[in-house]
């Protein structure tokens, strides 16, 4: 089977180490024989979540980004989550998205929840003391909530713009080493256990 893998952005800061490390992770997976698909969060702006309207359980009463990015979801049968860390947490936005996508896949009448049995990597960046510890810890628990696979081997990248060269790789060898040991886990798992067959 051929696994179909999402790497996401999890920043609005197009150029940010968040986004920089995505595309390197997309640049290392492209070799492999993966259906993938790269998307930042910059590309579903949505409103604040405040739980569903009263009375609704219609996906079609949910932002249009909301439902785009919830059937993205569904196709996949991996997901590599890279997001920064922000006051020992993740972005915001990000949340936001997660709680939009879940609610989405919990009105899908033809039963395409985004997130059961998806397999997810995480990997974060940090700056200024954090390593993404915190991010990733607490993403960990609001996608296992939601029915995710959640690999325990994640990456943290305690480092800003001084972390990639010029061509956008990942400067630390040891550092790439375990970015690739991480793709290989996603790619073998969403292969193994990919939701699409079945």
């Amino acid at each position: 089977m051929i696994p179909r893998i999402l790497v996401l952005a999890g920043d609005t800061a197009a150029g940010s180490p968040a986004a920089r490390l995505a595309q390197e992770a997309t640049r290392a997976l492209s070799p492999t024989d993966a259906a993938l698909t790269a998307a930042a969060l910059a590309d579903y702006p949505l409103p604040f979540f405040e739980g569903p309207p009263p009375g609704s359980g219609h996906v079609e009463e949910a932002p249009q980004n909301a439902r785009l990015l919830a059937q993205r979801l569904a196709l996949q049968d991996g997901l590599l989550l890279v997001c920064p860390e922000i006051n020992a947490g993740p972005p915001a936005a990000l949340k936001n998205a997660l709680d939009w996508a879940g609610a989405v896949g919990a009105a899908d009448p033809a039963g395409r929840p985004p997130f059961a049995r998806l397999v997810v990597a995480l990997a974060a960046t940090g700056a200024g003391g954090e390593d993404g510890r915190s991010a990733l810890a607490q993403l960990r628990a609001i996608l296992a909530s939601l029915g995710a696979d959640v690999l325990t081997a994640e990456l943290r990248l305690a480092a800003g713009e001084d972390a990639f060269d010029a061509s956008g790789r990942i400067r630390d060898p040891a550092m790439r080493a375990r970015l690739d040991d991480l793709l290989d886990r996603l790619f073998d798992a969403s292969r193994a256990l990919g939701r699409q067959g079945g």
